[in-house]
């Protein structure tokens, strides 16, 4: 009886060391197919970003008042704008008169292009707010309390 007492103390022991390891091989499973998602969804927007984008339309958000005639010019000025990401993560802003080098990426969630200006003197994050095979809407809040401005910018892929 004793050894049968010694065989089920050990069958039980057995039993409790293969459910934990199918417990830890469940929830490693699971970490990696949501790691996988991220991923891909993060590489399918980097995917979607990489190209060339025409300002269509931009707007401003402020708790101060913005001058009626700036903000006018400023939207003018900006749907001239081409703004082309590249795969290797350089990318370029077309303005009227120049064209200004930076750097880009995407935080880990794939929902913020970080845009990196000038040699790393600073970055700036603009939420996504759609991205489509055509249409992009980045989100730029820079300042701090009165002087916080929200820019919206309007993007078509490919517009000449």
């Amino acid at each position: 009886m004793i050894i049968f007492v010694a065989n089920e103390i050990i069958l039980n022991k057995q039993h409790k060391d293969i459910r934990m390891k199918n417990s830890l091989l469940k929830g490693l499973a699971t970490v990696v197919i949501v790691i996988i998602a991220l991923t891909a969804c993060n590489s399918n927007h980097k995917k979607q970003i990489i190209g060339t984008w025409q300002v269509v339309d931009a707007k401003f958000e402020s708790k101060s008042h913005i001058d009626p005639e700036m903000l006018s010019y400023s939207i003018t000025e900006m749907k001239t704008w081409k703004y082309t990401f590249n795969a290797d993560s350089t990318m370029s802003v077309k303005q009227s008169d120049r064209d200004i080098p930076n750097r880009w990426k995407l935080n880990a969630k794939g929902d913020t292009i970080i845009i990196g200006f000038g040699t790393g003197f600073f970055d700036v994050p603009s939420k996504i707010e759609k991205l489509n095979n055509e249409e992009l809407v980045m989100r730029t809040t820079l300042g701090s309390d009165t002087a916080r401005v929200t820019q919206i910018l309007y993007l078509k892929k490919g517009v000449k």
